[in-house]
């Protein structure tokens, strides 16, 4: 192992956004030859990735997933992108922004002249508009939500954060300039356009059985005038026309994959993804730098192997273990291991609606107190950073500079993570509950990791009065939003480092909260946060959160995971990123000696 090096986390709010999923599925394919290499560099780069990604278009509800923006990375273009560092960084190849006035808040937004799709059309406003429609939560469907009777919209977005707040953006087919004018200030204001976000609305008019013609001018007039009717269609496409079937066989047909990136979608094959340059992108500092870069979907057990056998070049892993640590230090000088804190924690969420397992305050209080976080730690997380802790709060990890300060503010959240079995049987008691709480325990059925804390998680409860059914699924990410299909769910949520982009997760109705939790506290604290834009005022308004969701007992946080990364020493330009961005956030950069 050469180069060892270790990343900590700036001081950064934790806005958690998209889903960790612990397991994956999938098999290896042959890598395709490449074309016109530069002399000593290698064609492709291999990457392994934990699960198989599930769609091209990543803002909707069921494919809101860290290993599509693994690939976003690389085929799409925004305004701004997530450094190594966790900040948003302007991305000028793209187009240029500035905030014009503050109030209302406003951002004038310039796309780069010869920004196009990889198709060649460019990229302009009616894919300006279509984001917004998509994403602002304000084409209702007519249909009501069977458990919180609010109006469905026609987009299943996984989060309306930031685009809630905005107007509906005004311009004309074909303009490269527009306006973001906010009805109220927005502190994230700066992360709404960036990687992922933009989807070819030329594409979702011409599945929807519209004319792309005129810069997508049907489209365009359809949205302006809130045609509900003309735009029911091209919701649907965007809600799972651009979806990948499971464990990604193959692709959709390509021509409806284009891409704004320096990379290209060419093809899949039994979970292994190909990407290859893009020909029309535009830009120079961003231009992929390798013919082709490749995505192997291999289980977190067998990838430190296949890195070890030359099958790829990078694995992160999404829940290493001390195996993994100690596998890769083995190898030897070939392999440069990297290690660091990420922005992504694991927790169990609890499904808490009426008539539910956990409806009762105190039967979630007392599963909190069985779960024996300590333990998970000393098991999965210290033997690869020492440093690690148990986590006790959700916006905040442990090794940013405010955890501490909002702790002491937060007294309920407070804890040393041991299993305190006499005090959850006092719970249950109080809740007048006399036979052992059935609670099934939903987990990534392809995850060690996850079977072994769902295993440390039922030894301790079980003594507390409950009886933990493990519940293994395959599909585990898509029953999240079923109500019944679980009593509890452990899983991690992959960070922004943002301040208000955890909104949709804890308030009432929120795209994200997954298990129906409802504090009328809660939510007036997070409109609170989400248009604040004085950064000083933020961290006492978390720490009153952060009491609201512990006395409330919102889920039970378990620990910062672990970062690692292992990759072949001829590799050039890979670095950690403590963001849901991972590790490929630079990769158009990377070269392999060959």
């Amino acid at each position: 192992m050469r180069n060892k090096r270790t990343m900590t986390l700036a001081a950064l709010s934790i806005g958690t956004l998209m889903l960790s999923a612990c397991g994956s599925a999938g098999g290896t394919a042959e890598t395709p030859a490449s074309q016109g290499a530069t002399e000593n560099i290698a064609p492709t780069i291999n990457i392994a990735i934990s699960q198989a990604p599930t769609g091209y278009n990543g803002n909707t509800a069921s494919t809101n997933a860290v290993y599509n923006t693994y690939v976003d990375n690389l085929t799409s273009s925004g305004f701004a992108a997530f450094a190594a560092n966790g900040n948003l960084e302007p991305n000028e190849e793209f187009g240029t922004y500035e905030k014009t006035s503050d109030d209302p808040l406003t951002i004038k937004y310039t796309i780069n002249e010869d920004a196009v799709w990889s198709d060649g059309t460019p990229i302009d406003y009616d894919d300006v508009l279509l984001s917004w429609a998509a994403l602002s939560g304000t084409h209702p469907s007519g249909e009501k939500d069977p458990e919180t009777g609010a109006e469905a919209d026609l987009f299943q977005a996984a989060s309306t954060n930031g685009f809630a707040s905005m107007e509906k953006i005004e311009g004309e087919p074909g303009a490269k300039e527009f306006e973001a004018v906010f009805t109220e200030p927005y502190a994230d204001w700066e992360a709404l356009f960036t990687t992922g976000v933009f989807m070819p609305a030329h594409i979702a008019a011409e599945q929807a059985g519209m004319s792309a013609e005129g810069d997508g001018a049907e489209l365009v007039e359809a949205i302006q005038n809130d045609d509900s009717a003309a735009l029911g269609p091209v919701a649907e496409f965007w809600n799972s026309g651009w979806n990948y079937e499971a464990d990604l066989p193959t692709l959709p047909d390509t021509a409806i994959l284009p891409s704004s990136g320096p990379y290209k979608l060419d093809n899949a094959t039994d979970g292994t993804l190909t990407l290859v340059k893009n020909d029309k992108y535009w830009g120079e500092e961003r231009a992929g730098k390798t013919d082709s870069i490749v995505f192997k979907t291999i289980v977190d057990e067998e990838a430190v192997q296949a890195l070890q056998n030359g099958d790829v070049d990078v694995i992160e892993p999404s829940s290493p273990t001390v195996d993994t640590k100690a596998a890769l230090e083995q190898i030897g000088e070939t392999v440069t291991v990297d290690t660091g804190q990420s922005l992504t924690f694991s927790h169990v969420d609890l499904d808490q609606r009426p008539g539910a397992v956990f409806e009762d305050l105190k039967v979630r209080q007392a599963f909190g107190k069985c779960v024996p976080r300590a333990d998970m730690v000393d098991k999965f997380v210290t033997p690869i950073d020492p440093e690690g802790s148990v986590m006790n709060l959700h916006e905040y990890q442990p090794a940013q500079s405010d955890y501490e300060t909002v702790l002491e503010g937060a007294p309920a959240a407070e804890g040393d993570g041991t299993a305190d079995i006499e005090g959850a049987k006092a719970l249950l008691a109080e809740a007048g509950k006399t036979e052992p709480v059935k609670v099934s325990l939903m987990f990534a059925s392809t995850s060690q990791l996850r079977a072994d804390m769902v295993a440390l998680i039922k030894d301790s409860c079980d003594k507390a009065g409950f009886e933990i059914v493990p519940q293994p699924e395959a599909e585990w990410s898509a029953k999240l939003s079923q109500p019944g299909a679980w009593d509890a769910v452990v899983f991690g949520w992959a960070g922004s480092g943002l301040v208000a982009s955890g909104q949709s997760i804890y308030i009432t109705g929120g795209e994200q909260n997954f298990g129906g939790y409802s504090d009328p506290e809660v939510d007036r604290l997070w409109d609170e946060i989400v248009t604040s834009t004085d950064s000083e005022a933020v961290v006492p308004l978390k720490t009153d959160l952060e009491q609201r969701l512990a006395e409330t007992q919102y889920n039970v946080v378990l620990y910062a995971n672990p970062n690692i990364a292992g990759y072949s020493s001829k590799l050039e330009g890979v670095e950690l990123n403590p963001t849901q961005t991972g590790i490929t956030w630079n990769a158009y950069s990377w070269t392999k000696q060959a």
